[in-house]
């Protein structure tokens, strides 16, 4: 239609003005010779059968104060997941969010398993065995401060058998080796006694 309104302008022009016949015929016949052009997308050059890029993913990890279950009530941080998984791969990994799901969820089993024990202690036992368990703790955590030597140990070793020799007695002193380690815990146990009675304060009635 837009080719068609300028071809009758120009016909009428050439009408009007003879002078320019030549110019517009040549004008006229230029356009007339001219492809269309379209403003369309050509599809001949797209790969129809291409596959799209794969989407790079974004690995999502939570915050270390995240709350990763809830066992009986309390609550399992992830910090204290991730400590316990480094320890437990000597620091090859340190991000429980990282591992397989499966694996994540027997993670968060053993770190549920002292929780149990705990509850099912505070039902079942009593107070003369909760007592008992609180002193053991005590003595094992007390115990792996303090490092008894085997110079320490010969040392009363050779006191022992410096008193059994002025006493004359009978009673032979087995070797040192067959009694060092009974040595030492004994040695161990008199120093954690005697850091309990430091400044302790008792009254006999």
């Amino acid at each position: 239609m837009k080719k068609f309104l300028i071809l009758a302008g120009m016909s009428l022009a050439l009408v009007q003005s003879p002078i320019y016949a030549d110019a517009l015929k040549n004008s006229l016949s230029n356009m007339l010779n001219e492809k269309e052009t379209s403003s369309m997308v050509d599809l001949g050059r797209i790969n129809l059968n291409g596959k799209p890029k794969p989407v790079q993913k974004v690995e999502k990890t939570r915050s270390s104060t995240a709350v990763i279950a809830i066992v009986n009530g309390h609550k399992l941080i992830k910090k204290d997941a991730d400590e316990y998984l480094k320890q437990r791969t000597q620091g090859k990994v340190t991000n429980s969010d990282k591992i397989p799901p499966q694996q994540r969820q027997r993670l968060i089993q053993e770190l549920a398993l002292p929780i149990l024990v705990m509850d099912a202690a505070k039902k079942e036992l009593s107070e003369e065995e909760k007592q008992m368990v609180y002193n053991r703790t005590w003595m094992q955590k007390e115990a792996s401060k303090i490092t008894i030597t085997d110079e320490q140990a010969l040392a009363v070793y050779g006191q022992l058998k410096k008193q059994s020799e002025e006493n004359n007695s009978t009673t032979a002193i087995p070797p040192f080796d067959s009694i060092k380690e009974r040595l030492k815990s004994q040695m161990l146990e008199k120093k954690m006694i005697g850091k309990l009675m430091e400044n302790v304060e008792i009254k006999v009635m």
